[in-house]
């Protein structure tokens, strides 16, 4: 839960001091609230960022209401409700008046639908932020996310259990493999046919290319994804939906910040495994970059920003990428605002250059 409560934090912050009125959060597959080992679930760390947030600005927070729901029994407390534990949990944890809990154990397929009506309602100053963290995929529709995120003022949160779902992706092309069926279902809708998967070599890969899938089906240029190795070689994933480019600046920023030197991914208890680098390479990042000044010979820092953010990287990364560019192939930058021209200013939104291929 550390990303989330990160981004959480940031996402709080940032429509604090902007024109939003009302922010609402959905938990939907909200679990036990603490975990036999002690582990704190998503309402604990969400409350908690909540209170910081409220004492660290000065006991100001801005009108939050949030639903908790799970439909699930405990499988510490087998006689009890998972929402039960958490709404005993969390009753313990201050939270400011403006702040409004309701809990609920309602069947994702239920609760779902009332979010999206929902949601579809938000007035001009008001956001939402839906978090989808099932035990599984066997509820999941890729159409769920498109409908939440249509409004243009809801982003979404999904965690998928990518060793499962790539173990048995190509067995799920069986039709008469019936433990397939909901795998099926899920990556055909986002897919088209479950046989327009393409060949992975790994779980890094099958991340990536439900990453990518989603951007075309949702017609979206905003979506990331954080790896988690929670044992062995067993990957699951964090995906992040937006229409908001500063609220993705944001996500970016926040997964980058769990861990500064790699920020793709981490194994639980035993920091982050990926490099820069693998992702780059991974996605290709380096080559779309030198196509990309090819193809547009006008190309300035702000289009190149844009670029990176639109393929999951931040300006730092790729300035890495131009610089390891530069080795091979001449890149000339020309400055477009008549002051000197010392570096490719990724960052710098008050200055303006060209970055071109001589």
């Amino acid at each position: 839960m550390k990303l989330y409560s990160r981004y959480l934090s940031i996402y709080l912050n940032v429509l604090a001091r902007s024109f939003v009125k009302n922010i609402y959060l959905f938990d939907l597959f909200c679990g036990e609230g603490i975990y036999a080992d002690g582990g704190e679930g998503s309402p604990i760390a969400a409350l908690k960022c909540i209170k910081r947030h409220y004492y660290i600005n000065g006991q100001k927070c801005p009108n939050i209401f949030i639903t908790f729901n799970d439909s699930g029994f405990s499988e510490i407390e087998t006689d009890k409700k998972k929402i039960k534990r958490v709404e005993e949990f969390a009753s313990k944890i201050f939270r400011p008046e403006n702040v409004k809990v309701g809990f609920t154990e309602i069947d994702y397929s239920l609760i779902i639908e009332k979010v999206i009506e929902r949601t579809a309602k938000l007035k001009n100053d008001e956001r939402a932020l839906v978090f989808i963290d099932p035990w599984g995929y066997k509820e999941i529709k890729p159409t769920d996310i498109k409908k939440l995120l249509e409004n243009g003022k809801t982003e979404v949160i999904l965690f998928l259990p990518i060793y499962f779902m790539s173990r048995f992706a190509t067995k799920a092309k069986d039709h008469e493999y019936r433990g397939g069926e909901a795998l099926r279902n899920f990556i055909g809708e986002l897919f088209g046919s479950i046989n327009h998967l393409p060949d992975y070599k790994n779980q890094n890969e099958f991340i990536f290319l439900i990453q990518e899938e989603f951007k075309k089906f949702l017609k979206l240029k905003y979506v990331d994804s954080f790896k988690i190795e929670r044992e062995n070689n067993q990957w699951f994933a964090l995906y992040f939906f937006t229409n908001n480019p500063k609220g993705f600046l944001k996500m970016l920023e926040s997964k980058w910040s769990v861990d500064k030197k790699h920020g793709a991914g981490f194994k639980q208890g035993d920091g982050i495994l990926l490099d820069i680098f693998d992702e780059i390479t991974l996605s290709q990042y380096d080559q779309k970059v030198l196509n990309y000044l090819k193809q547009n010979s006008a190309a300035t820092n702000a289009d190149l920003r844009n670029f990176g953010l639109e393929n999951n990287f931040l300006p730092k990364h790729t300035k890495q990428v131009l610089d390891e560019l530069r080795k091979k192939h001449d890149i000339e930058i020309i400055s477009l605002d008549g002051k000197p021209a010392l570096s490719y200013y990724l960052p710098d939104e008050n200055r303006l250059v060209n970055i071109k291929l001589k």
